[in-house]
């Protein structure tokens, strides 16, 4: 009876033994799921001002203004909205011209 519990015992010590290395818990290593959307994509865009005056804007959260007849090239982030911050006479102020898209790339947009 006791060489029967001795043996036992020692498959249950062997047995536990082997378990806990093929159940072992993996290394926790972390990989972003949406690695692949959380980049932001860049678009290259000209502004062009065909009006005859000052347009000021807002593009993303800066400020800044175009004079009468230049260009601008902005690389700028998808989303970013790009509006008017004072009246023109052909835009009011807060208008939005135009949000960032994929499509926009190496676009020109001219502000009349």
């Amino acid at each position: 009876m006791k060489f029967r519990s001795a043996v036992a015992l020692a498959v249950v010590v062997a047995g536990l033994g082997k378990f806990s290395r093929v159940y072992a818990a993996p290394v926790n290593i972390h990989t972003p799921v949406h690695a692949s959307i959380a980049k932001n994509k860049v678009v290259k865009l000209a502004m062009r001002n065909d009006s005859g005056s000052l347009v000021e804007l807002k593009v993303g959260d800066q400020a800044m203004s175009l004079d009468a007849g230049k260009t601008v090239a902005l690389k700028l982030p998808v989303g970013t909205r790009i509006l008017v911050t004072a009246t023109t006479p052909t835009h009011q102020a807060g208008e939005l011209l135009a949000e960032v898209s994929t499509d926009m790339n190496n676009a020109t947009i001219a502000i009349k």
